[in-house]
């Protein structure tokens, strides 16, 4: 009986040590391959990205999310434009990744204009 009500208060302190890093803001930042002339905000797989000239910053009270640090990039940049520079969650994107990135979201932006007509 006691054994499992150390098990339980165990169980209950690791949730609440772990909800902290749940609740944590996600941010990540872009720099445009060309400025923008006006401001520009857009919503991306539930993260805002305001950009202003160069550069854009995106933020989110909180975001789940399975897609790879190429995927993001690819959504950002058929949302916002081509990109110099990406980085989320503190990871960043080589130049060679980026290009590739901008590549990709390039493709995706001509599939859905083919797919609309």
């Amino acid at each position: 009986m006691q054994s499992k009500a150390i098990s339980s208060a165990l169980i209950s302190a690791a949730l609440l040590v772990a909800t902290p890093a749940l609740a944590q803001n996600v941010t990540g930042t872009a720099k445009l391959a060309a400025p923008a002339s006006t401001p520009l905000t857009a919503v991306v797989e539930g993260v805002t990205w305001t950009c202003q000239g160069d550069t854009c910053t995106g933020t989110a009270e909180r975001r789940g999310g399975l897609d790879s640090l190429m995927k993001e990039c690819r959504k950002v940049s058929a949302a916002v434009g081509p990109l110099a520079g990406y980085v989320s969650r503190g990871r960043a994107m080589s130049d060679r990744n980026v290009a590739t990135c901008n590549r990709l979201a390039a493709e995706n932006r001509t599939d859905a204009e083919l797919a609309a007509k």
